[in-house]
């Protein structure tokens, strides 16, 4: 009754983006500690993954010995 959630993951999710990382899950914890004023705070796993990079693939030289 009467409680604001807070969660801000968008400076977060907005900096890893550059470099190819998603957001797949958000895990809550039962950790909860409660500051002075009364406000609850939880701890939370966040998981993120990016796709594999293609691999590169070597040529394959050949070992011919010129006779």
């Amino acid at each position: 009754q009467g409680a604001e959630v807070q969660a801000d993951y968008v400076p977060l999710l907005n900096s890893l983006a550059a470099y190819g990382w998603q957001l797949t899950c958000v895990l809550p914890t039962p950790v909860v500690k409660t500051c002075r004023e009364g406000n609850l705070s939880t701890k939370q796993i966040v998981f993120l993954q990016r796709p594999s990079l293609p691999q590169k693939t070597k040529k394959k030289e050949s070992k011919v010995s010129n006779l």
